[in-house]
């Protein structure tokens, strides 16, 4: 039986090697907010896969989270404790929980990898807070009961102290300049190009507080959510521009982060815990900017004043003039003063001849 034991031992060591070798493979990881609140209970007693006392006990939640205590120093919960959130895993205790257990398979056995992950989350807090949770031996000397565990340990530790926290989603809008101004055209008044820096998001949204008013994009398409590098501008027609031009744009983004939950219990003898579940946090981004600008009233009639083609206020025979939609031909007056003179000389001489002419025909008869 001895023999039988220690045979089935070295086939569990020689898989336990061989699954090391192999690329670990990733679980489906649920994301979702972290709950404000938990109840744990005791699910196993684990072995000691390293040295003689060195097991410890397994919790989850109600809702079958695994969970991994935080501070060995302390007693471990009873069924039943409830706890709530306290903060979020620094970027080493995500680490663990995303390539430790149940989200990545590293050895061949389920209950290994747990203890390995476990160890892990107390000897990484061990190397970054001092806390004091594992032993030398337990590090060093004492045997494990399958060659290559306590290396797992380690390389999870190792990279979860370099691990680097994730990108904060950012959200940077620039405007050199808040006015509006008329086009060249005068079809509209719009603002400039608006910059919007992203980091850790793909795309943004702009609302308008005018309904009248629009965002477009540089090819001058209107649009309501913009990519990551789009500049946008504000525009509103000429005709439906009051003579105090005032609009608020609104810039909105989400961004996301992977997230790992920790809890401390209502006994404060007992340890905290963090979740092996991985969130999904969202980062929610905004940013307000006011345009304003003096809009010209062109020929248009306001308050019984009138406003011509320039925008500037003019009397009505002008507005008539500028603004009247057909136009009015003012026959040409610089006709040559001399043809007109000789015009009229002429209409006197006809005209005196034939009284000449009348006058002697009366005389005869």
């Amino acid at each position: 039986m001895k023999n039988m034991k220690k045979i089935g031992k070295q086939i569990s060591a020689l898989c336990l090697s061989l699954v090391v070798l192999l690329t670990m493979c990733i679980w489906p990881v649920n994301a979702a907010e972290a709950p404000s609140s938990i109840t744990v209970k005791r699910e196993a007693v684990m072995e000691s896969y390293i040295g003689d006392n060195n097991g410890f006990t397994a919790y989850i939640t109600n809702d079958n989270v695994i969970v991994y205590c935080m501070e060995l120093i302390k007693k471990g919960a009873t069924t039943g404790t409830n706890y709530s959130f306290l903060e979020d895993g620094d970027a080493g205790l995500l680490y663990i929980m995303e390539n430790g257990y149940p989200n990545k398979k590293i050895t061949n056995r389920n209950e290994i990898d747990r203890y390995i992950t476990q160890s892990a989350v107390w000897w990484y807090l061990d190397e970054v807070t001092g806390a004091g949770n594992l032993s030398t031996a337990f590090q060093t000397t004492d045997k494990e009961a399958y060659p290559g565990i306590r290396d797992e340990i380690k390389k999870l530790v190792n990279n979860a102290k370099n691990a680097k926290s994730q990108t904060i989603p950012s959200m940077n809008v620039t405007l050199n300049d808040g006015s509006i101004q008329l086009t060249a055209d005068k079809k509209y008044y719009e603002s400039n190009y608006i910059t919007v820096e992203l980091n850790g998001v793909s795309e943004y949204k702009v609302s308008l507080d005018n309904k009248d008013a629009t965002a477009v994009n540089e090819n001058g398409e209107v649009k309501t959510n913009f990519k990551a590098g789009e500049k946008f501008k504000i525009r509103i027609p000429e005709s439906k521009a009051t003579k105090d031009i005032n609009i608020t744009a609104k810039v909105t983004a989400t961004g996301n982060i992977n997230a790992v939950a920790t809890y401390k219990p209502e006994n404060s003898e007992f340890q905290k815990v963090v979740s092996s579940k991985i969130y999904n946090k969202k980062i929610n981004l905004e940013n307000t900017i006011s345009l304003s600008g003096d809009s010209k009233l062109i020929c248009k009639i306001e308050n019984g004043k009138y406003y011509g083609k320039n925008g500037y206020e003019v009397d009505e025979k002008t507005y008539n003039k500028e603004c009247s939609s057909s136009v009015v031909t003012v026959p040409n007056t610089s006709a040559n003063v001399s043809m007109i003179i000789l015009g009229i000389g002429t209409i006197l001489v006809v005209g005196g001849l034939s009284l000449i002419v009348y006058r002697y025909r009366l005389n005869k008869n």
